[in-house]
């Protein structure tokens, strides 16, 4: 009984024991579990400010790409008023040189019609002659990235056989550091059927002050379409001041 009483007294003391073992364990396990909780916490806190880093970047590439689109149309408005405003210029000129001639041929009505002489007769040893049909002159403003055409007629302008008919044309630009791509096309062409269309010119990159001389305009219809193309901008348009004149050249 005695040895007996002995195990069960140690029995009960290594329970005790093992009780008290489990329930430090349990409690590091707690505080194992909180320290876990805290880190997790910790980390979608962190997770949290870096989504929201992340957004504020977002939103200032944003805004900024924003403002930059914004000052780019602003230096396209400019760019527009500028032009509109050269091309007003050059209406009001035209204006003028129109109130000009037409007083001139106002003071010459009643005297003989000068068209029928040559204009500017060659040298001696060349008997070729050319007879002034007429002058025509506008202006007009094409846009960033756009085509602007201008249709030409011959007229009711008696050519003999013999004759040939020259065209001669020159403009100028502003910004009169820019350049712009001139075609002279055969007959009426839509702007959507230029690229089929038999030209005299095609796409020429011309500067302000720039002209020449073709024949063959007039070939269809008795009348020749001029195309100026901006495409190759996409900010700044060009102001155009063009004149044309026909010859009859025998």
């Amino acid at each position: 009984m005695s040895n007996l009483q002995l195990e069960l007294k140690m029995a009960t003391m290594e329970t005790e024991n093992a009780k008290r073992s489990l329930s430090s364990k349990t409690a590091s396990l707690a505080e194992m579990q909180m320290e876990i909780d805290l880190v997790t916490r910790s980390a979608m806190d962190a997770n949290a400010r870096v989504a929201e880093g992340i957004e504020v970047a977002e939103s200032a590439k944003t805004d900024k790409a924003q403002v930059d689109e914004l000052r780019s149309k602003v230096a396209a408005l400019q760019e527009w008023a500028i032009a509109s405003a050269a091309a007003k210029e050059v209406i009001t000129e035209e204006n003028k040189m129109l109130e000009r001639k037409l007083q001139e041929y106002e003071s010459t009505l009643g005297e003989s019609d000068s068209k029928s002489e040559p204009s500017s007769p060659s040298s001696a040893g060349n008997k070729t002659v050319e007879r002034h049909l007429w002058t025509q002159a506008s202006s007009l403003v094409v846009g960033a990235g756009t085509v602007v055409s201008r249709e030409i007629e011959l007229g009711d302008n008696k050519v003999m056989d013999f004759e040939t008919v020259i065209m001669r044309w020159k403009f100028d630009i502003t910004p009169n550091d820019q350049d712009i791509h001139f075609s002279i096309l055969k007959g009426k062409v839509d702007t959507k059927k230029r690229k089929d269309a038999d030209a005299v010119i095609r796409n020429r990159v011309v500067v302000g002050g720039g002209g020449g001389e073709v024949q063959g305009t007039f070939a269809v219809q008795n009348m020749c379409t001029l195309f100026f193309s901006n495409e190759h901008s996409w900010v700044r348009p060009r102001a155009i001041k063009y004149s044309v004149e026909a010859f009859a050249i025998m």
